[in-house]
This record gives structure tokens, C-alpha cells and sequence, in this order.
């Protein structure tokens, strides 16, 4: 749930009309396997929510890394 509602946030809707996004979302894994990996519960609201970005905006590099390697390789340039 922690996952849905950030992704909610990340999205822009407000914390009252928080609509956590489906569990279909590609992001869902990025963040449960950090949460999974850190002792995330220790933290404090704004240290987790600092991770989760940092999380994602790292999926978000990466994946856009791979797409332009992908593009460079089958367009013959490597």
C-alpha cells in the first residue's frame, strides 16, 4: 500500500484524494523490491518518501538508458 499511495503522490493527486495507481504498474515493482531491501519502517515520512523518488527517478535513468542502447543496436550502430 506504501507503494501505491507514493506513486499516487508522485503522480499529483493530493493526499485527500489520494487514488493509489493499479498494482499493474510497472513502477509497483521498482519500489516494493526498495522497500524490500531496506529497513524502510525505521525511517522517518519524509526520509522514506526522499528514497522512494530517488528510487524511482533511478528506474526512470536506467530504463531510458536501456531504450536508447536498445534503439542504437537494433538500428545497426553497434
Amino acid at each position: 500500500m506504501v507503494s501505491r499511495l507514493a506513486l499516487a503522490a508522485v503522480n499529483g493527486h493530493g493526499a485527500a484524494d489520494a487514488a493509489p495507481v493499479t498494482r499493474h504498474d510497472v513502477r509497483m515493482g521498482v519500489l516494493v523490491d526498495f522497500l524490500t531491501g531496506c529497513q524502510w519502517r525505521s525511517l522517518t515520512a519524509g526520509a522514506v518518501s526522499r528514497q522512494l523518488v530517488t528510487a524511482l527517478d533511478t528506474w526512470h535513468h536506467e530504463s531510458r538508458w536501456l531504450e536508447i542502447e536498445l534503439r542504437r543496436l537494433l538500428d545497426g550502430d553497434g
